[in-house]
């Protein structure tokens, strides 16, 4: 995606890249083709919903941490790791593959240790 372009341009281009009319959109993710219009334009009084996002990510096929970065949505801690496919990748993967605090804990206590010796 476009680092500069905002929800809107982003939610247009992906719409048209898909072949999609604003109507087949709203229709995917039921709401009305008009909302869709607003949003593309960026006419909204207010950023969509997550859970609206997550729906127009899920009928783009985009990750959906993306269309929320540009929807000012993500915690700014987050947001760095949004715009890294590198790190999405590797936090989505984690989440599947960690199920125990102290898994979590042990990958943290890894990357303590690797920056203690980086500082040597």
């Amino acid at each position: 995606m476009n680092d500069s372009a905002t929800l809107g341009q982003t939610v247009r281009t992906l719409r048209k890249e898909r072949g999609l009319s604003q109507r087949d959109l709203a229709n995917m993710i039921d709401i009305d083709f008009t909302y869709i219009s607003k949003i593309e334009n960026d006419r909204l009084d207010h950023s969509p919903s997550v859970r609206t996002l997550v729906r127009l990510a899920e009928a783009l096929q985009v990750d959906e941490l993306e269309l929320m970065d540009l929807a000012n949505k993500v915690p700014p801690l987050m947001s760095a790791m949004t715009r890294s496919p590198e790190a999405l990748r590797f936090f989505r993967r984690a989440a599947q593959e960690i199920e125990d605090p102290a898994e979590w804990q042990a990958l943290t206590d890894f990357l303590d240790a690797r920056s203690e010796n980086r500082k040597r």
